[in-house]
Parts: C-alpha cells; sequence; structure tokens
C-alpha cells in the first residue's frame, strides 16, 4: 500500500468518524441525563438526511441553509416526543421504565422509518454538493469534507464549553451525577431531561445532514447508526465529549481500512465486533479519557 493512499483512506475514516462522533454525543448526553436507551436516535440521523436531501432537489439552496430548517423541528419533536410517550414511564419502577423506554423507542424507529420510506421512497438518496478540490501530490480531499470536519470539531468544542460553563450546560451535568442532588439546588429534572433529549435530537439531524453530503441515506439506515454510536459512548465514556470525538473517530478509520483492504460491505460489522470485545474484555465499560 503507497503512503498516497494510505494517506486518502486515513483522510476518508477521519471524517466518517467524526460524523459518528456527533451522532454519539447527543445519544450519549440523553443516557447520561435521561437514562434512555434511545433505540430510535440513528432514525432521526437517517430521515433528517433524507428530508435534506429531498429539500436540496427542490430548491438547490445550500446545505448549511438547510440545517437550522431541520434543527428546530426535529428539536421540537423531540421535546413533545420525550413528554408524550416517555416521560409518563418515570412514574413506573426502573425495571418497567427500562424496557417500556426500549420498547417504545423501537417501536417509533419502525414507524419513522416506514413512514418516511412511504412518503419519501426507499431508494437511496444524498446531497451532491460541487466542491473544489485540494490536491497534495495524489491525494484528493474535496475541499467540501475538510471544512465538514472543521464544522464539527467546532461544534465540539463549543458543546464542551456550554456544558463546562452555562447554567443550563452545569444543570445537565448536576443531573447526570447526582438527580436528587440537583433537585435539592433547584435543578428542574424532568425539565432538563426533555431540553437533554430535545438537544440531542438536534444535534443528530445536524449529523443527517452533514452526512447525506458525503455518504447515501435511506430511511432504514438508522439502526445500524445507533449501534455505532452505542459502541462510541462505551469506548469514549457516557457524557465524554472529547471521548466520543477520539472513539467515533478510531471507529471511522477502522471501517475505512476494512472497506478497503476487505470489502465494504463488512465495515459496518466493525463496530459489533468493537463492542462485543469491548464488552467481553471490560464489562463496567471502557472510558479512556477524562468526562467531560
Amino acid at each position: 500500500m503507497s503512503i498516497d493512499i494510505l494517506v486518502q483512506v486515513l483522510l476518508s475514516g477521519l471524517l466518517l468518524g467524526g460524523i459518528y462522533a456527533l451522532v454519539a454525543f447527543g445519544l450519549s448526553l440523553v443516557y447520561g441525563v435521561a437514562n434512555i436507551l434511545n433505540i430510535a436516535h440513528g432514525t432521526l440521523l437517517a430521515i433528517s438526511g433524507v428530508v435534506a436531501s429531498l429539500i436540496f432537489a427542490a430548491t438547490g439552496w445550500n446545505p448549511i441553509l438547510i440545517i437550522p430548517l431541520l434543527v428546530l423541528p426535529v428539536f421540537l419533536f423531540g421535546y413533545l416526543f420525550h413528554a408524550a410517550l416517555l416521560r409518563p414511564l418515570a412514574s413506573r419502577g426502573k425495571h418497567d421504565e427500562t424496557i417500556g423506554t426500549v420498547l417504545i423507542t423501537v417501536g417509533s424507529l419502525i414507524m419513522m422509518s416506514d413512514i418516511t420510506g412511504v412518503v419519501a421512497g426507499t431508494n437511496q438518496q444524498n446531497i451532491p454538493v460541487r466542491s473544489e478540490i485540494l490536491e497534495f501530490g495524489d491525494v484528493i480531499v474535496p475541499l467540501t469534507q475538510v471544512w465538514i470536519l472543521a464544522g464539527i470539531i467546532g461544534l465540539t468544542i463549543i458543546l464542551h464549553l456550554y456544558l463546562k460553563y452555562a447554567w443550563f450546560g452545569r444543570a445537565v451535568r448536576a443531573v447526570t451525577q447526582d438527580p436528587l442532588g440537583a433537585t435539592i439546588c433547584g435543578v428542574n429534572g424532568p425539565r432538563a431531561k426533555a431540553l437533554t433529549f430535545a438537544g440531542g435530537s438536534g444535534l443528530v439531524a445536524i449529523a443527517g445532514v452533514l452526512y447525506a453530503m458525503i455518504y447515501p441515506v435511506d430511511p432504514y439506515m438508522g439502526f445500524s447508526l445507533t449501534v455505532r454510536a452505542f459502541t462510541i459512548i462505551i469506548i469514549g465514556g457516557i457524557g465524554n465529549l472529547a471521548g466520543a470525538m477520539i472513539a467515533g473517530i478510531m471507529l471511522g478509520v477502522a471501517e475505512s481500512f476494512t472497506a478497503f483492504l476487505w470489502a465494504p460491505k463488512w465495515a459496518p460489522a466493525i463496530s459489533v465486533v468493537l463492542l462485543l470485545i469491548i464488552l467481553v474484555l471490560f464489562p463496567r465499560g471502557l472510558a479512556l479519557w477524562k468526562r467531560a
């Protein structure tokens, strides 16, 4: 393998891993704060990507302009979804709440995928953005991909600073660490959980647009993305944005090299293999980096 090909595959993995990390951010916060296993999380990315592709095909707008059009509706959907379907489960026992959450999110995954498939079709779609090319010898990098990766890194930094210094960010961290203590200190726990769930949904909508700019999307690809996100959370640690970014890049690079050296159809299996290995070798999880 030449060094140029190695660098090309590595850059592709970095970009893919950055998008995976962005998907994992929202899921990590939702699980850490609301203790919800949202199996439908990846499906929101798939649907957001499909809707963004349809909007782009109909209008030709810059995808950056499409992002705010999707984030607010998905944010509101997440808030209402939590308030109507998930919050009532809190009155039940812990065991019933966990099972109910899984059943509701799995059922929602199936319904949302089928509805989107009927309305928008099941064919793969994407956002074919024209881009200038950066050439470094035989290494070719679309400028759009550079800006996407830079945007993901910038958003990660902003989220980290928000969670660390903003009042609501500190409230979210307090609920994650000690729900009872946070309530005593005046934090509205149910509202914080609902807003966190909605915020996680908004983040995955951003990831959906970015994903559709590089890879094809369809309504039924969401579950595999959720598995990848859970793998990243286990490797990087719940609520740890820096750890999720590094773990996401690790997974993205691993998939890129698997697709190149073996076959593209085997790349999605890497996340499952990593998840099984980590669960067997580290039953309590593997947090390699300090919590955000």
